[in-house]
């Protein structure tokens, strides 16, 4: 029983390790400059202006009560606000360092003003609605 015990907190504690580092990483990227995008993601998120980038994946249950909300604020805000699955457009979640999902990004001036993993702050769905 000791050894189940044991292994269960080894598991744990490497679920924990691991969340912190995809923190830790997220964390890292505010501040830096939009890396080089292929495409189309050039020309959308090249500008002065700002955006939000709201990845998911299809299997995510964290994402379907958010999926939704995203996608009418992408159809209020069709120039700033883009809901990217993350199957369709797997190299530009690798660009912006998305590792989960639910992940958002906030691009503003050509710069990672702000990176989400999870569940996003309620102050920024206010600010976005």
């Amino acid at each position: 029983m000791t050894y189940l015990i044991g292994i269960v907190a080894a598991v744990v504690g490497l679920m924990v390790i691991m969340q912190l580092a995809i923190r830790l990483k997220v964390r890292a990227l505010r501040g830096k400059p939009l890396p080089a995008l292929a495409g189309p993601w050039s020309k959308r998120l090249g500008g002065p202006s700002s955006s939000l980038l709201y990845f998911f994946s299809a299997g995510c249950a964290a994402c379907k009560p958010l999926t939704p909300r995203f996608q009418g604020m992408s159809q209020r805000h069709p120039k700033s606000v883009f809901v990217v699955n993350v199957a369709d457009d797997l190299q530009l979640a690798q660009a912006l360092g998305v590792m989960a999902t639910p992940s958002i990004v906030e691009i503003s001036n050509g710069v990672i003003a702000n990176h989400h993993v999870g569940r996003p702050p309620e102050q920024l769905m206010v600010r976005w609605a």
